[in-house]
């Protein structure tokens, strides 16, 4: 329960409103949400999101998404699902408030599932993949999927080379403001660096973060007001990261014990696919979403692509690499639903290095950009 005074007592204050937040929508009906509503969410999601509260933060951007269809009228809205996260978000919040007002480490680290940070003087990384995620007029995430090219020392337990790393920003979405999702990667981060220069095929050098492992053995970096982002040379060793075996993520499935609050998501880790194929796409019944069968050997996988904006350049990606004989290894993460391997493509591997699928190269709108920054 590693938190400062000053976020303690801030995580108390956005908990409990929260919690009262979550209780009147339930209590006076949908008739009632409201762009305010949605910004308490979005607000709760951002911070849960700073202080790496993961499972309170995923429920929060789910719920919030939820609601914004019901606003807008869509044919996709699910009450079943609003409800669901609206209810494990209150679970959460109160749950999480109590943990700290007692002092409960064991209770406060079962319920946001996020290993201990430690400090790290230094990463020294490539980026590897970047996932995106859009949640119409509330906000734009990435999140960089990243590996090590040398060793670091993370509080006397080394983190050897090739250890797998993220790192997560999130933009709020203002009001009459036209960017395309990718535009935000531009706006600076307060550690003066912009999350594009992660993407220019270079080496990427963070100097006093802090990393925390989970269980898949993925570390989640954090940045503080001390941490500096700079770019080192270009990278060109790409196949020694290509190399991928199942082994360690089907002991740790056949070893996981679900629990009332977990998600599929959260039993979630990277894979690489080599000599693959891509059949033809499918409808999800019943969602917005688009299915891409992916096989790998004897294994079917359903690459599944979001409707709208956030899915548009992934899905022409997938079009096009269904065209081509021959395709480079394939970046991915994996998780299951209803017995399904269900697989969120990132990344296509060229000799050149990463080729993000998620990603759009659409021009941006400089003006547009500069107003959005004024807004941020």
């Amino acid at each position: 329960m590693q938190l400062t005074p000053a976020d303690r007592k801030k995580l108390l204050d956005l908990l409990d409103q929260l919690g009262r937040g979550v209780e009147q929508l339930l209590q006076t009906g949908l008739t009632t949400a409201s762009n305010s509503t949605r910004q308490i969410l979005a607000v709760a999601f951002q911070e849960a999101s700073r202080m790496r509260l993961l499972r309170l933060g995923s429920t929060l951007r789910i719920a919030n998404e939820e609601l914004g269809r019901f606003t807008r009228n869509d044919s996709a809205f699910s009450a079943k699902r609003l409800v669901f996260f609206l209810n494990r978000a209150w679970l959460l919040s109160r749950g999480i408030a109590r943990a700290l007002q007692a002092g409960d480490e064991a209770a406060f680290d079962r319920l946001v599932t996020t290993p201990a940070g430690v400090p790290v003087p230094q990463l020294t990384l490539v980026t590897f993949g970047v996932g995106k995620k859009v949640a119409a007029g509330a906000f734009v995430a990435f999140e960089f999927r990243l590996r090590s090219i040398a060793a670091a020392d993370a509080a006397g337990r080394s983190l050897p080379t090739g250890s797998r790393l993220a790192w997560s920003c999130i933009f709020p979405v203002n009001p009459g403001v036209d960017v395309p999702p990718e535009g935000y990667l531009h706006l600076p981060q307060k550690q003066k660096f912009t999350a594009n220069q992660f993407l220019e095929g270079r080496v990427v050098i963070i100097d006093d973060a802090t990393v925390a492992v989970d269980v898949a053995g993925t570390g989640r970096i954090a940045l503080g007001d001390k941490s500096r982002v700079g770019l080192g040379e270009e990278f060109t060793e790409w196949s020694r990261f290509i190399d991928w075996s199942p082994e360690p993520m089907l002991q740790r499935l056949a070893a996981h014990e679900p629990g009332p609050l977990d998600l599929e998501v959260e039993l979630q880790e990277e894979i690489v696919l080599c000599d693959w194929s891509l059949g033809e796409p499918r409808q999800r019944d019943a969602s917005d979403q688009t299915v891409y069968p992916v096989r790998c050997r004897d294994v079917e996988f359903d690459a599944v692509v979001s409707a709208g904006i956030e899915g548009e350049a992934l899905r022409e990606a997938l079009d096009d690499l269904r065209t081509k004989a021959n395709r480079p290894p394939l970046l991915g993460l994996l998780h299951y639903e209803l017995c399904r391997p269900v697989l969120q493509p990132l990344a296509v591997i060229d000799d050149d290095g990463p080729r993000h699928l998620m990603l759009s190269d659409k021009a941006i709108d400089k003006k547009e950009l500069l107003r959005a920054l004024r807004l941020t």
